[in-house]
């Protein structure tokens, strides 16, 4: 049985970020990107950081937030940030 995929910022070390107003500008080092985000997006972004997320994950932590709209919330945004190239999905199961 598979489990959901997770997803990781592995960029955080090549982001160049600032929040103001409800908004924040990221510069990704790396691509030579900016990208304008919402600061709650942004907040998503961070919190993959440390460790790879499922959606369900931050779904949950993001619940309060959106309410029962969480989980297609953080679908779409997901999308968008690994189109970004700002997330990556990594495979969580254990190698054979």
């Amino acid at each position: 049985m598979g489990s959901s995929p997770a997803f990781y910022n592995s960029t955080l070390g090549s982001l160049h970020s600032c929040c103001w107003g409800g908004q924040c500008v990221i510069f990704h080092v790396e691509s030579g990107d900016t990208h304008l985000l919402s600061e709650v997006d942004f907040n998503v972004l961070q919190s993959m950081k440390s460790k790879p997320m499922s959606a369900e994950g931050l779904s949950l932590e993001f619940e309060h937030l959106f309410g029962g709209r969480a989980g297609q919330y953080i679908s779409i945004l997901l999308s968008n940030l690994v189109a970004l190239g700002l997330v990556e999905i990594v495979n969580t199961e254990p190698a054979n």
